[in-house]
């Protein structure tokens, strides 16, 4: 095959084929891709909220240029999903039989969970604050506010699908044979990232990722920590789940004349 040929395969993203992402490698290792991706993603991100969360810029930059890393890393194997609601996303364009989506999002919370302990590990074994996305200060208590209420989790709510439908956008038009950015996806995602991060950090944590939220939400309520991030859980797959299920819909409209 000619060189770059596989990666193309891998990002063609023709509507209505039920073929699998690529063909070359085999289910398990495309699992195991997605498992240690998923793990050093939520690592990644939540060490950078734990330990420099008092620097936004600093845990922004370190967060979203993680996803850009992971994802050069493990294009070629799995696709790079470490998102249960990219999985769903190309799952109903008929890139992952149901099959492989069970799979792929078994191996991608099972991967957030792991990355959730060993951020505890790295904290001297203390498991109660792990970076568990839960509704922010900043939107309880803007425009007066003391307390939680409706409106905090409608906003954070309509931040994850608006967040996530822009994030499955941006890779069904970035791996569109005619649009394919290759090995610059990754900084291209990072970017992507940034930018969203940057609009509604202030308003849920911008998880736009079940895995990267139930794995820490988890742990830190097993261990007796804070409760919101589990409280709060069904945003962060509601969410997330929502958007992409909207943009899985809604790019083919733009890919086909009618």
């Amino acid at each position: 095959m000619e060189q770059g040929g596989i990666v193309k395969k891998i990002f063609s993203r023709k509507y209505g084929q039920n073929d699998k992402l690529l063909g070359e490698y085999k289910l398990s290792q495309k699992l195991l891709a997605e498992l240690i991706g998923t793990t050093l993603f939520v690592y990644g991100v939540c060490c950078c909220g734990v330990f420099y969360g008092d620097i936004p810029a600093l845990a922004i930059l370190g967060s979203c240029m993680m996803g850009g890393v992971i994802i050069f890393i493990f294009a070629r194997v799995s696709g790079a999903h470490f998102n249960p609601a990219v999985s769903f996303a190309l799952f109903l364009r008929h890139k992952l039989s149901a099959m492989e989506l069970g799979l792929y999002i078994a191996a991608q919370i099972i991967g957030g969970i792991i990355g959730a302990v060993l951020v505890g590990l790295c904290r001297r074994a203390k498991f109660k604050i792990l970076g568990g996305n839960a509704i922010t200060y900043y939107l309880i208590h803007t425009d007066g506010g003391t307390e939680k209420n409706a409106w905090c989790y409608i906003s954070a709510l309509l931040f994850e699908i608006f967040g996530t439908f822009v994030l499955i956008m941006f890779i069904l038009a970035s791996c569109e044979r005619d649009n394919y950015l290759g090995p610059t996806l990754g900084l291209a995602f990072a970017a992507t990232l940034v930018a969203l991060s940057g609009i509604g950090g202030n308003i849920s944590g911008c998880s736009l990722n079940p895995a990267r939220s139930f794995g820490p939400a988890v742990i830190q309520a097993i261990a007796g920590g804070d409760k919101d991030p589990i409280k709060q859980i069904w945003i962060y797959l509601v969410g997330p789940f929502l958007g992409a299920l909207i943009a899985a819909f809604v790019w083919p409209v733009f890919v086909y004349a009618f």
